[in-house]
C-alpha cells in the first residue's frame, strides 16, 4: 500500500535501497533517548494513517472515521463551510462536508489532524516543528502539483513525517535540543549539522529508527533518512526529491520561522536553494515565479490545518 503511493523511480540514485543503521547508531540513539521511548504508533494514529494512505479507500470509510471523534468531526464541519470552500449553502454532515473538501483534501487533512499528536511535549519547541513540517507538507503538495502530480498524497505525507526525528528529540532532550536550536540560530548552520556537533547522530537518523520501529515503508525511510542529502542524485518528480527540496525552499522563505531565524534563512538560501534551482532548470525570472506561488499556496492553505 504505502509502496506504492510513495514509490520513487528507479533511477541512478545514490539510494536504491533501504537506509540502514549501525548497531552503534542505535545505541548512540537510545542512550539519548531512552531504550523504550519510541512506543507503538498510537492507535488512532494508525488507524487515520492507514486509512489516508490507502488508495482504495472509499468516501463512507472516511465518513465513518470522521464521525467516530467529536473534535474532527467539528473541524471537518467547520472548514466545510469556512470561505476557502465556500459554495453557496452550508454543509450539514460529515458526509457532505467530505464532499465539499475533497478525498484529497481530507487525506491531508487526517493525516495532519492524526500526526501533530506524535511524541506530544509542552515544550514550546514542539510548535515550531511541526508548523515546519505543515509548511513542507503543503509546499511539497504544491510543488508536485507543478512537476509531479501523480505524488502530491505521498508528498505531503512525507512532509509531515520528514522531521519526526526532531519531535522525539525535544521530547526526550529538551535541554540539548535547545543548545542545538541555539547554536543553528545565532551561527547561521542547519540543525543537522548543529546535531552533530553534539550527538553522534541527527535527527535524520533517529527519524529513520523511528519509521523503522514503525514498519513504514522502504521509500517513506528514505524520504525520513536522506531528505537532506545532496538533491542533484534524485529524480526532480521523485517524493525524495520533491520533500528534500520543499524543506530548503520553507527555510528559505523563513515560512514557519519564528524571529531571530534570519541566519538560518540565509544559509538556506545560499547554499541550498541554488542546488534546487539547478536541478530544476530555473532562470532567475522563473525562481521568483515559483518561490512566489509557493508562498501563496503556504498562506492560502495553512489555515485549512491550524
Amino acid at each position: 500500500m504505502l509502496s506504492k503511493l510513495l514509490g520513487l523511480k528507479k533511477k541512478e540514485s545514490a539510494a536504491s535501497t533501504a537506509p540502514v543503521l549501525s548497531y552503534a547508531v542505535q545505541d548512540s540513539i537510545l542512550g539519548v533517548v531512552g531504550a523504550n521511548s519510541i512506543p507503538s504508533m498510537p492507535a488512532s494514529a494508525q488507524k487515520a494513517f492507514e486509512l489516508s494512505t490507502d488508495p482504495g479507500a472509499e468516501l463512507r470509510d472516511f465518513v465513518k472515521v470522521i464521525e467516530s471523534d467529536e473534535a474532527l468531526s467539528a473541524r471537518v464541519l467547520k472548514i466545510a463551510n469556512s470561505v476557502y470552500f465556500e459554495r453557496g449553502k452550508p454543509s450539514n454532515t460529515i458526509e457532505e462536508s467530505v464532499i465539499v473538501i475533497g478525498m484529497n483534501e481530507i487525506r491531508s487533512l487526517l493525516n495532519a489532524t492524526t500526526l501533530c499528536e506524535i511524541f506530544p511535549t509542552r515544550n514550546p519547541l514542539r510548535t515550531q516543528f511541526w508548523t515546519h513540517d505543515l509548511a513542507v507538507a503543503i509546499v511539497a503538495r504544491a510543488l508536485a502539483q507543478r512537476i509531479a502530480p501523480a505524488v502530491m498524497e505521498a508528498v505531503f505525507l512525507g512532509g509531515l513525517m520528514h522531521d519526526v526525528g526532531k519531535l522525539l528529540l525535544i521530547q526526550r532532550a529538551p535541554t540539548d535540543y535547545a543548545k542545538i536550536l541555539e547554536s543553528a540560530r545565532t551561527r547561521g548552520i542547519s540543525f543537522g549539522e548543529a546535531e552533530s556537533q553534539l550527538f553522534p547522530f541527527d535527527h535524520t537518523e533517529v527519524g529513520l529508527l523511528i519509521a523503522q520501529k514503525w514498519r513504514f515503508s522502504q521509500e517513506l525511510q528514505l524520504i525520513l533518512r536522506q531528505h537532506n542529502s545532496s538533491l542533484e542524485s534524485y529524480a526532480k518528480d521523485s517524493p525524495l526529491f520533491i520533500v528534500g527540496a520543499s524543506n530548503i525552499i520553507v527555510h528559505s522563505l523563513g515560512l514557519g520561522h519564528p524571529t531571530g531565524f534570519s541566519k538560518i534563512k540565509q544559509h538556506y538560501l545560499d547554499n541550498h536553494w541554488p542546488v534546487v534551482s539547478k536541478v530544476l532548470g530555473l532562470s532567475r525570472k522563473d525562481e521568483k515565479e515559483l518561490l512566489a506561488g509557493l508562498q501563496r499556496a503556504y498562506e492560502t492553505e495553512k489555515g485549512i490545518f491550524d
